[in-house]
């Protein structure tokens, strides 16, 4: 392995650790090297062994693989592809915290109808895509609608609540954003037959 590569390996690896928000410590016990190497093999001051880079690469959920030279390219542009997947934002993960007490605090009704387990099952589905949500307006509509459960709303608005938070999931899962939704085009005909506005 050239020096470049080596480099270049070292820094791939120093990414990945500071990636997933780990010291060089924390790594050390996860992986079983010692600190100091670890921070010799990041530095470039030693050479990777196979053993060293096996269970660093594993302690930080990495696979390594041998790779045809020709199929290099598109194995790197998936992992690019993979590595710039979006976060969820602080306010997301904010609006979705709450959306989860109020989804558990169902729990305590005891509200005897699979409303409630088909709502529970919506909102796992809907956790999934959470790193999409770029406006929490749906959330704060699910959330409120989801308070009137308590007071006179019951079954009824735990059936809208779970419709709300279907039709956002189906949203996100076929990347249909607020902003994408509406710059979609009328269709020019309705199948319904239903009176057009």
């Amino acid at each position: 392995m050239t020096s470049y590569e080596s480099e270049k390996l070292a820094a791939t690896l120093k990414a990945a650790r500071e990636k997933k928000g780990l010291s060089q410590r924390a790594l050390s016990s996860r992986a079983g090297v010692p600190q100091s190497h670890i921070s010799k093999i990041e530095s470039g001051a030693v050479n990777l062994t196979v053993s060293s880079l096996t269970a660093i690469a594993n302690a930080l959920d990495l696979e390594l693989a041998l790779v045809p030279r020709k199929a290099a390219p598109a194995v790197r542009t998936i992992t690019r592809s993979v590595n710039d997947v979006p976060k969820a934002t602080p306010e997301t993960r904010k609006e979705i915290a709450r959306l989860a007490k109020q989804v558990d605090h169902l729990r305590s009704l005891e509200i005897d109808t699979p409303a409630v387990e088909t709502l529970q099952r919506h909102f796992r589905e809907l956790r999934q895509f959470e790193n999409l949500i770029r406006n929490t307006d749906a959330l704060r509509s699910i959330r409120e609608t989801l308070k009137a459960v308590d007071d006179a709303g019951g079954v009824s608005a735990l059936r809208e609540a779970t419709n709300q938070m279907s039709s956002f999931r189906n949203a996100l899962a076929h990347g249909l954003t607020e902003e994408n939704r509406t710059r979609l085009p009328r269709p020019a005909y309705r199948l319904d037959g239903g009176d057009d506005e």
